[in-house]
């Protein structure tokens, strides 16, 4: 679809596209899948932009839904998001967070300064919250249901959750873990310098544009170090977050030991999350693929034995993913086993004969030896049978 222009008049606050809106200067102002909100709308006016251009349409808002103990999502005329309760707690704690980062780094991006002091109190408080949590399946649940937004601001507040959910696995302190947290915060804060059109664009990048993009994490370090005024240990994980444990990484090509060990968590992370989001130029992976790829051909670039503890974390079959039983029944993993990743927990969504199951049995299949998964399921094969 070609660019169309719209002017500022004809914006109104709970507008969503489906594709960016960019002013004249190719800058985004509004990323995909966000709702257009007052503040926003206020900061285009004081810009005196006059209109937005866009290649998308119009889509309508999405609205969460909370229901228990397992709900069905139910056809409208807005797309719903169905949450059980367990992960229904965190949802508004997740839309704090989202609001905080994306304010954050919009006052950046327009040379409006960063408030690392309110960022600082984030990571704070998503730890505490983490550690409190015995549940710690229901992050995952909210990450792989609600975190399907804006790409940087869910990406950023993704790997902040899940690196801090691995830091805990390897025995992190509250205090490393707000560390890490805060690094997970603004590692990708570099990105902000690279040209809109580049991170849009839906063809292949050329070696020129390849080239820019490698240059953000030189950017993130130094907004860290020098702007935000934060210790090396935070600055280092700009900085290295893409380079790789067998030294193919970029931009200094580093190795093994070279690397910080936050910077080998938030690089396993990093790569996950990036794999299951959609981009302008492809789909995202379901998190099972993504798991599949990183045991494959990420095993090599990424820190093996810290690599064993996110595995067994997420599990071969992460949270929220369906898989089809020998029985022909379809289940959905509510939770991973630590000593058994290939036979996590699972309800069952669907029986033997295909008809939908309001209240399926929990079956944890460490246990029921006889019971095991024989594919994992596409979730947009879920999302279509649904839709029949």
């Amino acid at each position: 679809m070609p660019m169309r222009k719209i002017p500022i008049e004809e914006l109104r606050r709970g507008m969503k596209f489906s594709k960016s809106l960019f002013d004249k200067n190719l800058n985004i102002v509004l990323p995909s899948g966000k709702v257009l909100d007052e503040m926003t709308l206020k900061n285009l006016k004081n810009r005196n932009v006059d209109f937005v251009e866009t290649a998308g349409e119009l889509l309508e808002e999405r609205e969460i839904i909370v229901s228990s103990p397992e709900p069905v999502e139910t056809p409208a005329e807005k797309k719903k998001i169905v949450l059980d309760r367990e992960t229904a707690k965190y949802v508004d704690l997740y839309k704090e967070c989202l609001n905080t980062i994306s304010v954050a780094y919009n006052k950046y991006k327009y040379d409006q300064g960063f408030d690392t002091d309110k960022t600082q109190s984030l990571a704070s408080k998503i730890v505490n919250t983490i550690v409190g949590e015995k549940k710690k399946e229901a992050f995952i649940n909210l990450i792989n249901i609600a975190g399907k937004g804006d790409y940087l601001s869910n990406h950023i507040i993704n790997t902040t959750i899940l690196s801090v959910l691995l830091g805990q696995k390897l025995g992190y302190s509250v205090v490393k873990l707000i560390n890490l947290a805060m690094a997970a915060l603004v590692f990708d804060i570099g990105m902000l310098k690279v040209p809109a059109y580049i991170i849009e664009k839906e063809s292949k990048l050329d070696n020129e544009e390849y080239n820019q993009v490698k240059t953000h994490p030189l950017y993130s370090y130094q907004a860290i170090s020098r702007e935000l005024g934060l210790p090396l240990e935070i600055a280092r994980v700009g900085l290295e977050h893409h380079e790789r444990y067998d030294g193919t990484g970029y931009p200094r090509k580093i190795k093994g030991m070279e690397m910080s060990e936050m910077s080998k968590i938030i690089s396993i992370i990093d790569t996950y999350e990036a794999l299951t989001k959609d981009r302008v130029y492809r789909e995202g992976k379901d998190s099972y693929d993504a798991m599949k790829y990183i045991l494959g051909e990420g095993s090599k670039k990424l820190d093996p034995e810290i690599l064993k503890v996110f595995l067994n974390m997420m599990s071969i079959y992460p949270v929220g993913c369906y898989v089809q039983l020998n029985n022909n029944s379809v289940a959905k993993v509510i939770a991973a086993d630590p000593v058994s990743p290939f036979r996590p927990t699972v309800k069952i969504m669907r029986d033997e004969f295909g008809d939908r199951i309001e209240d399926g049995s929990v079956i944890r299949l460490s246990k029921e030896t006889e019971v095991y998964i024989v594919k994992a399921m596409q979730s947009k094969q879920m999302k279509d049978e649904n839709a029949e």
